[in-house]
Formats: C-alpha cells, structure tokens, sequence
C-alpha cells in the first residue's frame, strides 16, 4: 500500500521522470538499544498557569514509531523537549528514564541556530564524525542532493530546503537507535518526503514523530499520542486504527 500510494502521488507531477531529483534517505544504528527505550511518568508542564502536558507517563518499547498529533500549541514539541532535556542530564521532578545504549537523533522543528555558521557544509558536517573520510562525507551531502561543489556552501547562505537536507546528513552520519523528529517534512519538497517516508518505515529503530502530514502519519506509525489541551491519548495501534476508532465512537 505504502508503494501504491507512492506512485500515485508521483504521478499527479507535471514533471518527467528524468527531471526529478531524488533524495535517497537511509537511517541505521550504530548498536539497538535496550528492550524498553523510554521509560516516564508523571510528566507535566504548563505556560503562563496553562497545562500543556498533564501527569503523561508511557513505556516505549524499542522499535515503536509513534506519531504525536494535535493542533498547533497544545504541547507535542513541549514534551519532546522535556524527553530531550532528560537525555542531557537535565532532570525536573517528573520520572523520566531513557533505556540502556539510547543514542538520539534530534530534528528540530525551529531550525534557528540548529547549524552553526561560518563553515562549509562539509565542515560542519564533519564535525559530528571526526574519523569519516572526506569521500565519505562528500557521498553522504550527494545522497541528500548537495551535488559537486555544492558541499562547500556556507552554511549561513543555506535555504530552508537545503538546512533541512543538511540535518538530516547529521543524523544519518551520526546512526543513532531512537529518532526525535519534529516537523521535519516543513522545508521538505514531494521527493525529499517520499524519500524520508520509506527510510522510516525501513528503520528498525524507535521514533517520535510530530508531523501535519497524513500518509506519513499512517504509513510509519504504529502508535498514536493525541494531544488535547493538557490531556494525550496514548492509542496502541496504527494512525488509520486511531482514526476508524474515533468514527466507531
């Protein structure tokens, strides 16, 4: 289904074939992490007196891809960072555990900053893989279409297209077993979206995902946290189970 729904978006381009440029995204793991990836309870955390996550705790299991959905500002990018913030070894009163051998791949939403300036983005790139030839990295910025010469652009005159394509380099580089994505497919054209819904359907690790967009969300989730004012639903199944449940209700 996943492919069929592929190629129909494919062919509602104008665009020939020979004309399209495509990414080719490919996440893995240095080493799985242990059974249970992420361990929290009693998670809360509220703006100007406003709850926008409220007493939440789950157990995520390695290898589940969970989709967090909900309208704008009602707390999915509230909470990933409190995730993340414990991951740094930053604690507050809430119990959050991350599992044995965790390492993260973190896209963020807000891309401001993400990337440090005055460098190539060969430079900054290298800098997360250190031992990594330069051939290496140079194949890794072609995969995701910085082609050539393109590879020595500073990275302050990258587009949004092109900064989004960048950290996605990082993160495959970096082969982490959890992924921490927020919004990535916001600066991402149809290829580069299609691209990244096949790379995650194939990862093998664990995922949170925050994204608008539907044939991600029912393509690569197979577990749903709803955000409602304060309140999530955490459903165990697929994003089309989640969906056909709340017509059945």
């Amino acid at each position: 289904m996943s492919r069929k729904k592929e190629v129909e978006r494919l062919q509602t381009t104008e665009l020939a074939r020979s004309n399209i440029q495509r990414p080719y995204i490919r996440f893995t793991m240095n080493r799985p992490s242990g059974r249970v990836a992420l361990e929290c309870s009693g998670v809360t955390k509220a703006f100007g007196g406003v709850p926008v996550v409220s007493n939440f705790g789950a157990i995520v299991n390695r290898g589940e891809k969970i989709v967090l959905v909900g309208r704008n500002g009602l707390g999915k990018t509230t909470l990933l960072k409190t995730l993340l913030r414990c991951a740094d070894g930053l604690r507050d009163r809430s119990a959050l555990r991350w599992g044995h051998e965790v390492s993260i791949g973190y896209f963020p939403q807000d891309h401001t900053g993400a990337i440090e300036k005055g460098l190539t983005a060969v430079e900054w790139l290298h800098r997360f893989d250190p031992d990594a030839s330069r051939q290496d990295i140079h194949g890794l910025l072609g995969q995701m279409l910085f082609s050539g010469e393109e590879g020595l652009k500073p990275t302050e005159a990258l587009s949004g297209g092109e900064t989004a394509r960048l950290l996605f380099c990082r993160i495959m580089l970096q082969k982490p077993n959890v992924l921490v994505l927020d919004e990535p497919t916001n600066h991402l054209d149809l290829e580069s979206i299609n691209a990244l819904n096949i790379a995650l359907q194939r990862y093998e690790g664990t995922v949170l995902l925050v994204t608008h967009d539907e044939d991600l969300m029912e393509e690569v989730g197979t577990r749903v946290w709803h955000f409602d004012h304060g309140a999530i639903q955490d459903f165990k199944g697929t994003y089309e189970e989640y969906t056909a449940s709340l017509v059945e209700s």
